[in-house]
């Protein structure tokens, strides 16, 4: 049962907490607080919710509709393979390691579950209140402080190019909770940015050195792309990256370049079909910590098992730490644009060309 605990510990790491188990059997769309139909019987109202445990780590499924209706991904998958969750439990573990491809099990022993033979379930998703739009009040400032100037240039922003990306400089601004609870936001003399997208209607409040560095308000485009507006229609390489300040320095240095809400985000197969028909190549520029390496390593595999061969990861010759991990702080420190244009080619040199070729 130890061996059982390690490789269920393995599992639960390699799936995000068990999410991707329930995303490969009920579709990408699930994810924690949109509502959707139980599988396991048919079901007029959608009254079921993933949620995370932030004590023990992982996802569970939940009905609100049928109180006994509740589980982690072993849990959920023992109940779609008709196994037995106290009795079969290294049959569970090896059935999601074949699934999902993970080779947690070093063994050559393969499950004894055949690979299900029904097919795979596809939530029906109904919008929920993650959905609403959260109303706003804002007073911009006409320009930029001197120390509002000072932060963007320490990382070779310019002011052209926040005005391109609709960055603004922002006196006050209010909104309210998801709950309802209203809160106001005033400047205090330290940098405090607004990132308008959707024409105005939705703004993402950025305060670099604060706690709560980031708030959403107004009306949130599903997916978030920042940079998506900016972007050329033709190019040869485009860099995903980490965040609005990377896009930002990236673009400053000549680079073409988009970010999604997180570094954990997947890259919607619509958007990537689109962009890919645009760029010759995609490059994920992320984190040098352990997150970074960890999900732009998984976004390239994942781009590749879609077909996409012309894709690669680059990473920066920077320590990881919290004072040098990302694009920003590679320019920050001194790097040029062309140390980044080298590292792109000798990635492509060593670790796709090569491989294609091979093939």
């Amino acid at each position: 049962m130890m061996k059982d605990l390690k490789e269920k510990d393995d599992i639960l790491r390699a799936t995000d907490g068990g999410l991707k188990v329930f995303q490969h059997y009920l579709g990408d769309k699930v994810v924690a607080g949109v509502k959707f139909k139980n599988p396991f019987y048919t079901d007029t109202i959608a009254s079921c919710n993933l949620y995370y445990g932030k004590t023990c780590g992982r996802y569970f499924l939940v009905d609100f509709g049928d109180s006994g209706e509740r589980g982690d991904c072993f849990w959920f998958v023992a109940k779609w393979e008709n196994l037995d969750y106290h009795n079969d439990f290294e049959e569970i573990l090896r059935v999601i390691d074949n699934e999902l491809c993970l080779n947690i099990f070093k063994d050559d022993k393969k499950p004894v579950t055949q690979k299900s033979e029904k097919p795979k379930f596809v939530a029906t998703i109904v919008p929920s209140n993650s959905n609403t739009i959260l109303p706003f009040n804002i007073r911009v400032n006409e320009h930029f402080s001197s120390a509002e100037k000072a932060y963007w240039q320490q990382y070779g922003i310019d002011e052209a190019t926040l005005e391109r990306y609709n960055v603004k400089s922002v006196n006050y601004f209010s909104s309210q909770k998801k709950d309802g609870t209203p809160y106001e936001i005033q400047a205090d003399g330290s940098p405090f940015f607004g990132y308008y997208f959707g024409g105005g209607e939705g703004v993402k409040i950025y305060r670099p050195g604060h706690f709560h560095r980031f708030v959403y308000a107004g009306k949130l485009p599903h997916p978030y792309v920042f940079g998506l507006d900016q972007l050329s229609q033709h190019g040869e390489t485009l860099y995903f990256t980490g965040g609005e300040k990377d896009v930002l320095s990236l673009s400053s240095h000549g680079f073409h370049t988009i970010s999604l809400n997180s570094e954990t985000a997947k890259v919607p197969q619509g958007l990537l079909q689109s962009l890919s028909g645009r760029f010759e190549r995609l490059v994920f520029l992320y984190d040098t910590d352990e997150t970074g390496l960890k999900e732009a390593s998984s976004r390239v595999e994942e781009t590749r098992n879609l077909g996409y061969k012309n894709v690669a990861q680059v990473k920066l010759p920077l320590a990881g730490t919290k004072q040098e991990k990302d694009i920003s702080d590679f320019f920050r420190l001194g790097h040029q644009a062309s140390e980044l244009q080298e590292l792109t080619e000798q990635e492509f040199y060593d670790n796709v060309n090569r491989k294609t070729f091979r093939r």
